[in-house]
């Protein structure tokens, strides 16, 4: 019988994980984009849809926009719109093919450093399927994670690469795949000192300097001095080693603390103060623990505790990992991976366990996609020695291994499931959390989308009462309290969003929306000047003013604000509505050939639309 070589086998695996995530992942490419940060990456964003251009390219390296600079992120966003324009499944598919180059990766990376050849595999297989790890896949927005992944492994592999014959070409591939992690999103800081860890063990680079025989004639007693002395300078020189990595740590936090706090996206002392962080930090890990043996109740936010963090959660939080770390501490030479796989977990979730606060969440599944790496790696390689050391348990812990992969893609199907709609993803998270205020908001968006606003209306107004300082349930609620004739209390919400983010140019549109109802056109005019003055390029806001100005009878402003915003719009509903606005203008001032052109435009984004078929008519027929 002839036998397959060790490196098909390999392959063979790798081929393995490829397909079994692919078979688990692929009813992805049928969800469309959900409400919660798709729209800033890609549905509502202009330079994403003027395509692959040195513009944009340049833009991506500029912006800040959501108070993060992540310019590779953008261009696979670009690139993504300009192959599939606006369906959602191709975008999808992509975050899907980077996952699984990930987990393909991360089983070569750890069969290249360890050499055992299973247990890589069954650390990337859990990578693969484990639930946490859905958000991240099935969300576009968070393209940046399954991206700076891809660079944190090839920065890795870079690195051992370099470590077994050390050149600084060698070293430059590193640093260079390093930067190129940080531009992709700036959880990858951590690297420079996962990458001593890995020093340590499995590379062994510190385990270099060996003592030395003492000269013939001579006493040894002086050896082990003489060894501690160089591992110290060996230990120093890595520490050394990695200071370019570290420059551009610092340099990119030093950016990514700027924007957001610039951007206002950095929660205040004030409002979190140091305490609480540390508090919620603590029981944090744990609740990424247990979610990682137990992976229940997960949701796409998590409220922050505040002052409502019980006592006992964080006594036991604590309890559980002094109990942790003495472990690792106690097996610290023996088991050399059960302290790389928890510093690497406790680590690499260090700028986003909440000691600077960024958002409103307590936690989030996306955070662990990294850190979970390290989970897996000690779990595996222990399971692996208390098999080695108890023969009569193998056969248990293999059928339970298979049971345990087999039980995490049943529930990473259920999970991937609240992804197929904005409505399955928030009535799921507010089900499986308490006071989710997010939550509420979003869902009422979600099904007044869907045209019901009398559903969407109660969340809205739930919302609000569990957190009346989120900015946009009140622009939500003003918008509902507006459109059911309660101008004035739909005004007073509105102005609420406002004072709650003054740079909310939607907001200020929306009010200027509701002054022009109740006849203040003065005030309305003024809120349609600010909201431009915040975004020029918001479409609702120059419509809107268009239309006053036209009704003010200053065509050649209504006229230059239509054709700006038909240029900005980035809903082809809207756009078609806006054709046929701009179309009845023109016919005012006597230009119907034009006017005719835009009455066929709306006619292509769709067809049969009535308005724009009895205006043409009319042009047509000669009736003007």
């Amino acid at each position: 019988m002839m036998r397959i070589s060790t490196r098909k086998i390999r392959y063979l695996v790798a081929l393995g994980l490829a397909a079994a995530t692919l078979a688990v992942y692929w009813e992805v490419g049928s969800h469309p984009f959900v409400n919660y940060d798709d729209t800033i990456y890609v549905t509502n964003c202009l330079q994403v849809h003027q395509g692959l251009t040195w513009q944009n390219v340049g833009w991506a390296f500029r912006t800040t926009t959501d108070g993060n600079w992540i310019p590779l992120t953008w261009l696979t966003h670009i690139l993504d719109y300009q192959l599939y324009g606006l369906n959602a499944g191709g975008h999808h598919i992509t975050s899907l093919l980077i996952h699984i180059l990930n987990t393909v990766l991360l089983y070569f990376l750890l069969n290249k450093i360890t050499g055992a050849m299973w247990k890589s595999a069954l650390v990337a297989g859990l990578f693969a399927m484990h639930p946490l790890n859905v958000e991240s896949v099935a969300w576009v927005a968070e393209r940046k994670n399954v991206l700076c992944m891809l660079f944190w492994i090839l920065a890795i592999w870079g690195y051992a690469w370099y470590a077994a014959r050390p050149g600084w070409k060698r070293y430059a591939v590193a640093l260079l795949l390093f930067g190129m992690g940080l531009m992709a999103k700036s959880m990858v800081v951590t690297l420079p000192f996962v990458l001593l860890l890995l020093d340590y063990w499995p590379l062994g680079r510190i385990q270099s300097a060996k003592p030395q025989p003492a000269p013939e004639g001579e006493s040894d007693c002086g050896s082990e001095p003489a060894a501690s002395l160089g591992r110290g300078r060996v230990i120093l020189g890595l520490v050394l080693e990695k200071v370019p990595f570290l420059v551009l740590t610092a340099a990119d936090a030093l950016i990514t603390v700027r924007i957001q706090v610039g951007s206002q996206s950095v929660i205040t002392t004030s409002g979190i103060p140091p305490g609480m962080r540390i508090r919620n930090a603590l029981v944090s890990y744990v609740a990424y623990l247990e979610k990682t043996v137990w992976p229940a109740k997960l949701a796409v936010f998590y409220p922050h505790p505040k002052s409502n963090l019980q006592a006992w959660r964080v006594g036991v939080a604590l309890l559980v990992l002094a109990s942790a770390t003495g472990l690792v501490i106690w097996g610290w030479r023996r088991f050399r991976y059960l302290g790389v796989g928890w510093l690497w977990f406790v680590g690499t979730l260090i700028p986003v366990i909440g000691l600077i606060q960024v958002g409103a969440q307590s936690m989030a599944d996306r955070y662990a996609y990294l850190p979970l790496v390290g989970v897996f790696v000690a779990a595996v390689w222990g399971l692996s020695e208390l098999v080695d050391h108890y023969k009569r348990a193998r056969d248990y812990v293999i059928v339970g291994g298979v049971c345990a992969i087999f039980a995490l893609v049943i529930v990473t199907r259920v999970q991937l499931s609240h992804w197929s709609s904005s409505i399955d993803l928030w009535v799921h998270a507010q089900e499986v959390t308490e006071n989710n205020y997010i939550a509420y908001n979003n869902l009422g968006e979600a099904l007044w989308s869907q045209g019901d606003m009398e559903l969407a209306a109660p969340w809205f107004y739930k919302s609000v009462e569990v957190y009346p300082d989120l900015s946009n349930s009140h622009l939500n609620l003003g918008m509902v309290l507006v459109h059911t004739g309660q101008l004035d209390e739909g005004i007073v919400h509105l102005s609420r969003a406002i004072e709650l983010d003054s740079q909310s140019f939607d907001a200020y549109n929306k009010l200027g929306a509701a002054f022009g109802r109740k006849g203040q056109i003065e005030d309305a005019i003024r809120c349609f000047q600010i909201s431009l003055s915040i975004n020029p390029r918001f479409a609702d806001a120059l419509a809107n003013l268009g239309i006053e100005f036209e009704n003010e009878g200053k065509y050649e402003d209504a006229s230059a604000l239509f054709e700006k915003a038909i240029q900005c719009s980035l809903n082809p509903d809207m756009s078609m509505r806006l054709h046929v606005v701009y179309g009845d203008l023109l016919v005012k001032q006597g230009e119907l050939a034009r006017a005719a052109g835009h009455y066929r435009e709306a006619l292509r984004l769709r067809p049969g639309y009535a308005p724009a078929l009895q205006a043409l008519d009319k042009i047509q027929a000669g009736g003007g």
